[in-house]
């Protein structure tokens, strides 16, 4: 944590389209920043300060912080008090729980800066990520959204890369609709393009990203930077469990909205709002544990850990999985490291170029 004199933060009572809030921020900065990192908190504390500290830490050092306390019910706000009270980079917005979607919209309006970069509460940004991709934005200005390469990591440490796929330009239009390749968290945006396209849509209470990502992508480049930047935190707790399948639900609506728009300029958006006001059903935990299982299973395979990959796929049979593509990653595991890097390439190779 960065050592700053103690600050006398102002606090303010403030109203926006979602309600009001409370707003907690330094004094006065001595000028703008170049990036505002915008990240929201619920009941976050068992690794918040881990995900704080890898943003201060960072070689780039001209930004502001605004994080969100989605009305925790820990020491969520405290841990983000305590923070704020030493930098002055950081505003702290304390309000009633709201949810994802809404709050990462009132940080974007609040923030100050063009370059909007994303941090998840319980994720580790390495420490030259803002450096490099803000440098990469400045010099690249057809490019709305730049994420990065990234590692996936649980309780047990590092289980393997994800997002290192190497696509232009053009190839990422191509591979979009058919995958997210773009980790939410590691990402940096250029704050007229989401104004444009009208940030996030909320409905979207899971996938919001990959939403937003074919959105932009109707009108802007979006890319990332092929090093490992950002490390993204997996867990087998409830909630993390039974936000697999949900998510897995509203992206197939955003590929169904893309679609749409491609095909007639509009989409049936509105229709999904008013045929599921409260969301999406959650399925049940079970599925939810055996999505988690072969997301795991999906993970040892990429990182030629295949011993591992068949652990976490007789997991998800023990639980009554038997869909098809149990079958195909069991394959992938017994064919091999050589083999399975050839039919990756392979598969890989229509999206490149």
């Amino acid at each position: 944590m960065n050592h700053y004199l103690e600050l006398n933060p102002i606090r303010e009572t403030v109203s926006d389209r979602a309600g009001s809030f409370e707003l907690i921020k330094p004094e006065s900065f001595i000028r703008s920043p170049a990036i505002s990192v915008v990240m929201s908190v619920y009941n976050g504390e068992k690794y918040l300060r881990e995900s704080i500290d890898s943003i201060l830490n960072q070689s780039f050092k001209d930004f502001e912080f605004i994080i969100i306390n989605d009305g925790s019910n820990d020491s969520s706000l405290e841990i983000l008090l305590e923070y704020q009270a030493g930098d002055p980079r950081i505003a702290v917005v304390n309000q009633n729980n709201l949810g994802l979607t809404p709050s990462l919209n009132r940080a974007i309006r609040l923030a100050r800066c063009e370059y909007i970069a994303r941090q998840d509460a319980d994720d580790i940004s390495l420490a030259s990520r803002l450096e490099k991709q803000h440098r990469f934005l400045k010099s690249h200005p057809q490019v709305a959204v730049v994420g990065c390469f990234g590692q996936v990591f649980n309780s047990e440490g590092i289980v393997a890369p994800i997002g290192n796929l190497k696509l232009s330009a053009r190839a990422m239009k191509r591979y979009l609709p058919h995958k997210n390749p773009i980790m939410h968290g590691s990402v940096v945006m250029r704050k007229s393009p989401l104004a444009k396209v009208g940030y996030y849509r909320d409905f979207f209470r899971h996938s919001q990203d990959y939403d937003l990502w074919l959105r932009l992508s109707e009108h802007f480049d979006l890319a990332i930077l092929p090093e490992p930047l950002y490390q993204y935190r997996v867990s087998a707790d409830a909630v993390s469990v039974s936000r697999f399948l949900v998510q897995k639900q509203y992206a197939d609506i955003a590929r169904q909205l893309h679609a749409e728009r491609l095909a007639a300029g509009r989409d049936s958006y509105d229709t999904f709002v008013r045929s599921y006001p409260a969301g999406l059903p959650v399925r049940d935990e079970v599925a939810g544990k055996c999505e988690y299982h072969l997301f795991l299973a999906r993970g040892f395979i990429c990182g030629n850990n295949l011993r591992r990959a068949r652990e976490e796929l007789l997991q998800a049979w023990k639980l009554g999985c038997r869909r098809p593509e149990i079958f195909v990653l069991l394959l992938k595991t017994l064919l091999g490291v050589r083999l399975l890097s050839m039919l990756r390439k392979l598969k890989n190779f229509g999206f490149r170029g």
